[in-house]
């Protein structure tokens, strides 16, 4: 009778293994220049300016992600960084009738780089229909399973010259630590609202999206450096 027990034990034992997926971020996209590595080099303490798009005609949209300016600009602070205040910048440009002397603007506003922020998507799919157990299984699922992750993107001038100093991209991939995301029934119903595009305004959750903008601008800091 013992024996007999074991099999059906056994088997529920296999049956209740967790399930997990795993996305692997997107290769980040570098372009720097020895004069920008230089140049930090000799001014360890650079004044900058952090240049945002245009949210003019977006109200709504430039509210719900200046958390991120921020995060953004507190760690450039941390990392040593004169962070000059990005409204009276795009003041003394505009009243410049849209033309720039950077000479002069460099004079006028007492700034070294400009940082502009090019681009943030949110919308970023990753996909997978891999998975592993909590028991060191893998194998296959019938469907993909999708999650959205985040890129951002950046370019750095020079502003006594003008000269283009590089662009940074870098990728935030969801489940993408430890052992990923568990396939559970939460997990599910939130990829089942992102194929039918019911997700609501904000796709990544704004605490991850502000820890993975202060990484992006801290791996922006340490290329711009190297």
């Amino acid at each position: 009778m013992k024996k007999l027990l074991l099999v059906p034990f056994v088997f529920l034992i296999l049956a209740c293994s967790t399930k997990y997926i795993k996305f692997s971020p997107s290769k980040n996209e570098i372009i720097t220049t020895d004069r920008l590595s230089q140049f930090l080099e000799n001014n360890p303490s650079p004044k900058v300016v952090l240049r945002t798009p245009n949210f003019s005609s977006q109200t709504t949209e430039e509210e719900d992600i200046s958390y991120l300016y921020s995060a953004i600009e507190k760690e450039l602070l941390s990392n040593g960084f004169v962070v000059r205040d990005r409204n009276l910048f795009n003041q003394v440009v505009s009243n410049n009738e849209n033309t720039v002397d950077y000479a002069k603007l460099k004079a006028k506003t007492d700034t070294d780089l400009i940082i502009e922020l090019i681009k943030l998507d949110r919308e970023v799919i990753y996909e997978t229909n891999k998975y592993h157990t909590d028991k060191g299984k893998s194998g296959l699922l019938d469907d993909p399973y999708k999650q959205y992750g985040a890129a951002v993107e950046f370019k750095v001038v020079l502003i006594d010259n003008n000269e283009f100093a590089g662009t940074y991209k870098f990728h935030y991939a969801p489940c993408s630590e430890g052992n990923g995301c568990e396939i559970s029934e939460s997990f599910k119903e939130r990829m089942k609202r992102i194929e039918k595009q019911k997700e609501g305004y904000v796709i990544v959750e704004k605490d991850v999206l502000e820890e993975f903008m202060r990484h992006a601008t801290l791996r922006l800091v340490e290329d711009m450096r190297d």
